[in-house]
């Protein structure tokens, strides 16, 4: 798998069923489609409340609930309108319903429904298994080591920057 990342801001709303955000450009799209590409995948994950004028004390949500009052908000901004919603984690990224499994076995829902009515912000990058990468290359023949790096259209110069790259890198 490659490096994936993937950065939305907007408003996040519901629809037909659907948890949408509508980005400052005017772009519709659902959540299933923005994270789609990383589903399966070990991931950091970042969903949180982002007020778009900054903090703006005593509104709902700091400025980023859109709940008139914050009644019907589903984090009771009515109640604690200074709250915001932050959620950081990484995992296996599985949807229907939408959450992170630990490797301790745990799994972690995403608190994806708290968006709805909000401006926040959606970031996800995957995470590379460096001792996964190191596993397979020391597995592989000379002979299948420069099969795959030709097929790739990668060089031997290549792979050795990127070797040079994971001795840094410590599990």
């Amino acid at each position: 798998m490659d490096f994936n990342a993937i950065l939305v801001e907007g408003l996040f709303y519901e629809q037909a069923g659907a948890v949408c955000i509508e980005q400052d450009n005017g772009q519709h799209t659902t959540f299933d489609d923005v994270l789609g590409p990383v589903v399966g995948h070990r991931v950091q994950l970042a969903l949180h409340h982002l007020p778009p004028h900054g903090i703006e004390p005593g509104k709902p949500g700091a400025g980023s609930c859109r709940f008139p009052g914050g009644v019907g908000c589903p984090v009771h901004h009515d109640r604690f309108p200074n709250r915001l919603l932050s959620f950081h984690m990484d995992g296996v990224l599985q949807s229907s319903p939408w959450r992170l499994e630990k490797f301790d076995g745990s799994v972690q829902p995403l608190p994806v429904n708290g968006m709805i009515g909000h401006y926040g912000r959606l970031g996800a990058a995957t995470m590379l298994d460096v001792d996964k990468m190191r596993e397979t290359l020391a597995k592989m023949s000379p002979e299948d080591l420069a099969s795959t790096l030709a097929s790739s259209g990668m060089s031997a110069g290549d792979l050795e920057d990127v070797l040079t790259r994971l001795r840094g890198v410590k599990g």
